[in-house]
């Protein structure tokens, strides 16, 4: 899954057929949703791609497939989140905009009374896009750290 096509599902998310009328709220709801899993997955990405690398034979896909899928949603966000002055501003920006994004994504997906306007969803997948980008552009040993304090929990003291 691409993350780049996630970004660019969420903004078809956010588009309707006649320029006067407004996309419908469970759309708005899907495109908040949409963008946040963009983050998710460029994440989960980073993390395999950084650990294993490109997968080129059947033992390295299955390490990249394991190092994709071990990705925890709140387990990802605390650690970042617990470790968050060691990184650079991109991934300090990455890692706010992935835990406010998770918040409204969890409003987005499970609370019924929240609504959203159209505004307010577009800078949600703007926020997420640049967040991501940013992310992308930081050395790749510190995609790596990332990568293991995302993946990796802490044992209590």
């Amino acid at each position: 899954m691409r993350w780049q096509d996630l970004i660019a599902t969420a903004r078809l998310l956010t588009t309707t057929p006649h320029p006067d009328t407004q996309p419908l709220q469970d759309s708005l709801r899907r495109a908040v949703s949409t963008a946040y899993y963009a983050m998710f997955h460029a994440l989960a990405v980073s993390n395999a791609d950084c650990l294993v690398g490109i997968p080129d034979d059947p033992l390295t896909e299955h390490a990249w497939s394991r190092i994709y899928r071990g990705l925890n949603h709140s387990a990802a966000r605390r650690s970042l989140m617990q470790d968050w002055s060691l990184f650079s501003l991109q991934v300090q920006q990455f890692a706010d905009v992935f835990a406010q994004l998770q918040d409204v994504r969890h409003s987005a997906d499970y609370d019924p009374n929240r609504t959203f306007t159209l505004p307010e969803t577009l800078d949600w997948i703007d926020l997420a896009e640049a967040a991501i980008l940013g992310f992308m552009q930081v050395s790749g040993d510190e995609r790596k750290v990332v990568a293991i304090q995302s993946l990796i929990g802490r044992r209590a003291n």
